[in-house]
């Protein structure tokens, strides 16, 4: 008995040693959070840089975050959609972080994300609206972390040389001397290309709008698969002009200089939207995305969008060029921010109404697909035939196989699992349509005086 009280007295310690080390080792284990997102890689690292700093420093723990590469917005909303028909309570993923306001607000209707109601003092300083578009979720379900202008970009020295023109408007674009000096990237990966295909048609309607996406679709040498590759096609040369999310084009003219590219954003033709975040529902770390997503949209985390690198409250590797979120810190980083102007002061944005965008948003990407990417040889042929010609043939290149109140309808079923087959079989219609007119077209071109 004395030798086993004995022995339970020496236990005793060795096992608190080692409970407390436990504990020890259990306070310091490093948390993980997945997300997913179109963002450039600076931009993600230099938040979860800046993430793991502050909970270090303000809450002693150690976090990492874990980005799934699924491409760009178009490839992450089918990646986001089919792991949740999949398993509908939770994907393991926490977040769902930029991509263009349309398609949160599509998932938020569907319930696919956890609402996080911010601190009032936080939610106070960011921007209720910009040019009429809400920059948050009145119910909390995703809120905008960045702001994006959409407009073009153009190598200064190539247009010079080649005695071409400038362009300020999307009609701009379509001028047949360009023919083969465009780069565009395709909607069904790209996200801000699919903005820029949406806005073109807001601003313009759906028939005319077709029409100059026909055009500017005649006049592109390449469909690049993501957005971000047009810049860098512009800044080479290969090609002079492209449409562009904004951050993109000042990365570019950032490397290359004013004296040899520019971006403009079409007075009156374009918006400025929100680039959101969302925490995904079923979230495996609730409490740690609700942080993430309170510490993106704080001054310290807004600050990492446009202040240069080398400011101290600034990014650590990489310039991200962004517009913040909260108006006020426009004027409280004049002279030292990135970004000259402040947009919510901007009035020249077209009426973009989110709700038709976000509800058609694959529909159109189809659309665009099947009538301009797939049957671009065709349609290259055609333009080169008709774009100096008749406006007779140039309308039968930009006709359409259903009106916006068709695709409307065509919108509410179109992502239906049960709508798979009717949905190819459409898009296979489609292309053999395209083709057909732009036949068509040369064919009026010709006979017409």
């Amino acid at each position: 008995m004395k030798k086993d009280a004995s022995m339970h007295r020496l236990f005793q310690p060795a096992v608190l040693l080692a409970l407390f080390a436990g504990a020890l080792l259990s306070a310091n284990a490093q948390e993980t959070l997945r997300g997913v997102s179109p963002h450039p890689e600076a931009m993600l690292n230099e938040f979860e840089r800046s993430f793991a700093a502050w909970m270090s420093e303000a809450h002693d723990r150690s976090v990492k975050i874990e980005w799934l590469d699924q491409g760009g917005t178009s490839n992450i909303k089918r990646f986001i959609q089919s792991e949740f028909q999949r398993s509908p309570d939770g994907i393991n993923v926490d977040l769902f972080f930029g991509g263009g306001v349309d398609s949160y607000i599509e998932f938020a209707e569907k319930e696919l994300f956890e609402p996080h109601v911010l601190p009032k003092e936080l939610l106070e300083q960011i921007g209720e609206k910009i040019a009429g578009v809400p920059v948050y979720d009145e119910k909390g379900r995703w809120y905008g972390v960045a702001l994006s202008g959409f407009g073009m970009m153009y190598n200064n020295l190539m247009v010079r040389r080649f005695k071409l023109p400038t362009v300020a408007t999307w009609e701009d674009m379509t001028d047949p001397r360009l023919v083969g000096r465009i780069a565009a990237a395709d909607p069904r990966n790209s996200g801000s290309a699919h903005m820029v295909y949406e806005i073109i048609l807001q601003a313009y309607g759906w028939k005319r709008g077709w029409q100059i996406l026909h055009e500017i679709g005649g006049n592109v040498k390449q469909f690049t698969e993501g957005a971000s590759d047009v810049p860098g096609e512009v800044a080479r040369g290969s090609v002079f002009y492209g449409p562009v999310i904004d951050f993109y084009a000042y990365a570019q003219i950032a490397k290359a200089g004013e004296d040899k590219l520019t971006y403009i954003m079409p007075e009156g033709l374009s918006v400025i939207n929100p680039d959101p975040i969302a925490i995904l529902k079923g979230a495996p770390n609730m409490e740690l995305a609700k942080l993430f997503v309170e510490h993106c949209l704080s001054p310290e985390g807004q600050k990492l969008l446009i202040l240069p690198k080398g400011d101290p409250e600034g990014p650590r590797n990489e310039t991200l060029a962004r517009l913040s979120v909260l108006p006020k810190l426009y004027a409280e980083t004049d002279g030292r921010a990135v970004v000259k102007s402040n947009p919510f002061e901007i009035q020249n944005a077209i009426e973009y109404n989110p709700d038709i965008g976000g509800a058609r948003w694959t529909l159109v990407n189809d659309l665009f697909g099947a009538l301009i990417i797939d049957a671009h040889k065709d349609l290259s042929s055609s333009w080169k035939a008709v774009g100096k010609g008749t406006q007779t043939a140039r309308l039968k290149l930009g006709e359409m196989p259903i009106n916006e109140e068709e695709a409307a309808e065509l919108a509410k079923s179109w992502n239906d699992p049960d709508y798979a087959l009717t949905r190819k079989r459409t898009v296979s219609e489609w292309r053999q349509f395209a083709r057909e007119k732009y036949n068509a077209a040369k064919r009026l071109n010709k006979r017409t005086p």
